[in-house]
């Protein structure tokens, strides 16, 4: 799956199905307008997952991007608690989507999303969450959109990664352009330390974020 992206030649400036969702819904992931998008991964996870679109995954995000302003890492007062699961719930329909954040006050469940707390800096309540009944099971894609500094990035993904199944996709967001060496010289590491892993780390083209427009795709193989 990943070498599908790295040998095709995707187009950044065209908007998909799922950028048109994700716009939807107010997440920063992408939008119809995909030129002046904060975010263009919308591009990137449609063409990762269209194939898997119909299929009954189990899809995990850690985020929820709280609109509560005395909170690290929030999207502000206008902010949409849970837009990108409520758009992954459209696009994955036959999927069971979960989350999980920081701030107790924006959980929510519906149908066919459940969310927990998450404090991904503790390894303690990590391994609590992981404990929850409905989270036992592994993952096919596992995002990590929480706070967005180089520490709690690590931590998260050493006490997540056993959640990932075999072929599952585990992204980590928004890693700031000045942590892009931390994170290079992390993978190194982790191929050492974790057997069956493969990690890609993409610095996409934006015509509007210069900061934080990366991602680190890990697959289980």
């Amino acid at each position: 799956m990943l070498n599908n992206i790295l040998n095709t030649d995707i187009n950044m400036d065209i908007c998909t199905p799922l950028c048109e969702i994700m716009g939807k819904y107010r997440s920063d992931k992408g939008n119809k307008d995909i030129t002046n998008s904060c975010h263009n991964y919308s591009i990137i996870y449609y063409n990762l997952f269209k194939d898997l679109q119909n299929k009954p995954l189990r899809i995990f995000e850690l985020g929820l991007g709280t609109n509560n302003e005395d909170v690290e890492s929030n999207m502000g007062a206008d902010g949409n608690p849970g837009a990108s699961l409520y758009g992954w719930s459209e696009f994955f329909p036959n999927s069971k989507i979960y989350g999980a954040d920081i701030d107790y006050r924006i959980l929510f469940q519906t149908e066919s999303i459940k969310t927990y707390f998450c404090d991904q800096t503790n390894p303690e309540i990590i391994q609590n969450m992981w404990s929850e009944p409905e989270l036992q099971e592994g993952f096919d894609i596992l995002i990590e959109d929480g706070l967005h500094e180089y520490a709690a990035n690590v931590c998260f993904f050493e006490n997540s990664i056993h959640k990932l199944n075999k072929g599952g996709i585990y992204i980590i967001e928004d890693i700031m352009n000045n942590e892009l060496g931390l994170f290079e010289e992390k993978i190194k590491e982790w191929n050492m330390k974790y057997e069956g892993l493969a990690f890609v780390l993409l610095k996409l083209p934006s015509r509007v974020n210069f900061w934080d427009n990366n991602l680190l795709l890990i697959q289980k193989k």
